[in-house]
C-alpha cells in the first residue's frame, strides 16, 4: 500500500515518513502538479493506494466526489484542525499518530473515506 499525499500537504512530511520506512509519496513526485483531482483519481484507480488530503472541498464538489467514489481508493481527509496547526505541530502530530492512521487504513475496505480527527481517530463517511 502506498500513501499518496496531496499537494496541499508539505512534501517534507512525506520525506519524514519515508525516512521512517513508510511507503509514502508526494503526488508531485509522480504526477504533474497541475493535475486535476478527477484525472488523479482516475490514474490511481484500481490500485492499493491511500490518498491523504487536507482539501475538504473535494467532498463538496460533485464531480470530484463522484470520481473519488468511482476510483475505489481509500481517502483520508485531515480535519479542520490541521490548517490551524503550525508546521512543526503538524509534523509532530503526523508522526505521533501514524501507527493509528496506518492501522485504520490497513483494516478498512478499499474505497473507504474517513476524516482524521485531532486525536488521530478516523471517522468513516459516505461521499
Amino acid at each position: 500500500m502506498i500513501y499518496f499525499f496531496d499537494n496541499n500537504i508539505s512534501y517534507r512530511y512525506v520525506r519524514m515518513l519515508a525516512a521512517l520506512d513508510v511507503a509514502a509519496k508526494a503526488l508531485r513526485e509522480e504526477f504533474p502538479e497541475d493535475i486535476t483531482d478527477c484525472d488523479l483519481f482516475d490514474r490511481l484507480r484500481g490500485k492499493d493506494n491511500v490518498f491523504i488530503t487536507a482539501d475538504e472541498s473535494i467532498r463538496r464538489r460533485e464531480a470530484e466526489a463522484r470520481a473519488l467514489r468511482q476510483c475505489g481508493i481509500t481517502a483520508l481527509f485531515l480535519g479542520p484542525f490541521w490548517a490551524k496547526m503550525l508546521f512543526w505541530e503538524q509534523a509532530i502530530w503526523l508522526v505521533s499518530r501514524w501507527r493509528r492512521i496506518d492501522a485504520f487504513a490497513s483494516s478498512v475496505a478499499q474505497g473507504t473515506c474517513a476524516e482524521l480527527k485531532r486525536n488521530g481517530r478516523a471517522l468513516p463517511f459516505a461521499l
